[in-house]
């Protein structure tokens, strides 16, 4: 699973950036809201599996019925997406000013770290 993973995101260097970003995301949501990994956990491996299990259901039901189903599961996906991403949705949930806050936090740290790595070590 890991290597099949790799060789999907790894090769070509525009797509490392949707992982990375998805985590340093969630890394960001997870600084302010200490419930989100959990809210998180309980979406991606509860909520969606459980939503796709019944989906499937439904098709066995009836396809017509699922298809039905299926097309409005992806409107609203649609929908959420261009709240989110158009409508400024995100910053309803974490303004603006505090994921820079969070942001030049972030970047100091990193400079602090690269610079304690970049320092000449010496024996004891």
């Amino acid at each position: 699973f890991n290597i099949i993973g790799i060789l999907i995101w790894f090769p070509v260097p525009i797509m490392r950036r949707l992982p990375l970003g998805a985590a340093k995301l969630l890394g960001l949501y997870a600084s302010h809201y200490r419930g989100f990994p959990a809210v998180y956990v309980l979406v991606a491996f509860v909520a969606v599996p459980g939503v796709l299990l019944g989906l499937s259901a439904i098709y066995d039901a009836s396809v017509a019925g699922g298809v039905v189903v299926t097309l409005i599961l992806l409107a609203a996906l649609v929908g959420f997406e261009f709240w989110w991403l158009r409508l400024g949705g995100c910053y309803k949930v974490l303004s603006e000013e505090a994921r820079k806050e969070r942001q030049d936090a972030l970047d100091a740290a990193d400079a602090e770290i690269a610079a304690v790595e970049a320092a000449p070590q010496t024996a004891v």
